[in-house]
């Protein structure tokens, strides 16, 4: 039976927290605190029982490098010849008069995507100004409703091509301005003032907490083109060369078609954390005090609900007693799961003593 300071239930409301309007600096948030009106007292261990929140993650993710798809151009890959054909984010404000961009949406189909990137890659989709990776009518993407996946050709039909992989050596280089810091990707924004010493970087996420060493997202893998920087390609020849993230591993002028079908899916699990569980819980990546991990089964901007319905498998490790609880959502990735101010988030969770 449960008593004041001994709830069996406890409900956390994103817009119970006074200061989440505070906190969401830009326009988002991803944690929050709620005061208990009762403080929670001699609790042994806490489980999630629902979540239920809106998948905010468009199909390609706006924050953690999936608008960048990178490839080569000729035999040599190397820096001076990776490019970028990018999108920009979907709340994007341009400044004043500038039209040369691309913006990423809601995709209603893969086609509907492939006709985008087709316009970012022509004349006026971008500006080597701010995108210094970026030259107009190198690259041509098509799409194939019978085998469902996404192809990459050389506009001119002559200049080789070799898709690039988020773990490649150069892409990460590109992206940090280890080399160069004047040829990193940059967006002109609104509050920038029409320079690109003055724009916006760009977004990209990188989790320094994989065991194999920083783990980088971008376009190339929701598109289908896979392949890890030193994996073996499946039809290796004496012709691959390393770097060409294809399943033959040889640059080309002709159509490249991407090695797996395109996953259009901005985030595909939330991990919950709660500040009380106290290291109780522990991710992949060796980040402590999960609480649950959420799977998004709904598409982009409908309500996700979570049901608990496995054996008690609680969090041991609280707190004797608890006056609040901060909660923090994370995507499959390590990123941030960034919510709108106008979305909320619930959370049920089941108090145990």
């Amino acid at each position: 039976m449960a008593t004041t300071n001994h709830p069996d239930k406890i409900e956390l409301d994103a817009y119970s927290d006074p200061q989440l309007q505070t906190k969401a600096g830009n326009g988002t948030y991803y944690r929050f605190t709620n005061t208990m009106k009762n403080p929670i007292i001699g609790a042994k261990s806490i489980q999630l029982s629902t979540a239920n929140f809106v998948n905010s993650s468009l199909q390609l993710n706006d924050y953690n490098g999936q608008l960048f798809f990178f490839f080569y151009t000729g035999s040599t890959l190397n820096l001076t010849n990776l490019k970028c054909i990018r999108l920009h984010p979907s709340n994007f404000v341009a400044y004043t008069g500038y039209t040369a961009f691309t913006k990423n949406k809601y995709w209603t189909n893969v086609a509907d995507l492939v006709s985008a990137l087709n316009l970012a890659s022509a004349t006026g989709g971008d500006s080597a100004t701010y995108n210094p990776r970026w030259t107009a009518n190198l690259l041509t993407f098509s799409y194939d409703t019978n085998t469902r996946k996404i192809s990459v050709v050389a506009t001119d039909g002559t200049t080789l091509i070799s898709p690039a992989s988020a773990d490649d050596p150069n892409v990460i280089d590109a992206l940090n301005g280890t080399t160069s810091s004047s040829t990193r990707i940059k967006m002109n924004a609104y509050n920038s003032s029409n320079t690109y010493a003055t724009a916006t970087l760009q977004p990209y996420f990188v989790n320094s907490m994989y065991p194999s060493g920083p783990d980088y997202t971008t376009m190339n893998a929701r598109l289908g083109f896979a392949m890890s920087y030193y994996a073996q390609p499946l039809w290796r020849s004496t012709s691959s060369v390393v770097g060409c993230a294809t399943s033959t591993g040889v640059p080309l002028a002709t159509t490249i078609e991407a090695d797996a079908n395109p996953i259009l899916l901005g985030v595909q699990n939330v991990n919950v954390y709660l500040d009380v569980t106290v290291g109780g819980g522990m991710d992949s990546l060796g980040k402590k005090n999960l609480i649950g991990s959420v799977p998004i089964d709904v598409p982009p901007l409908n309500v996700n609900a979570y049901t608990l319905t496995s054996t008690r498998t609680p969090a041991l490790s609280v707190p004797n007693e608890i006056y609040q609880i901060t909660v923090e959502l994370l995507d499959d990735t390590g990123a941030p799961f960034y919510q709108p101010p106008n979305y909320n988030t619930q959370l049920a969770l089941a108090v145990f003593y």
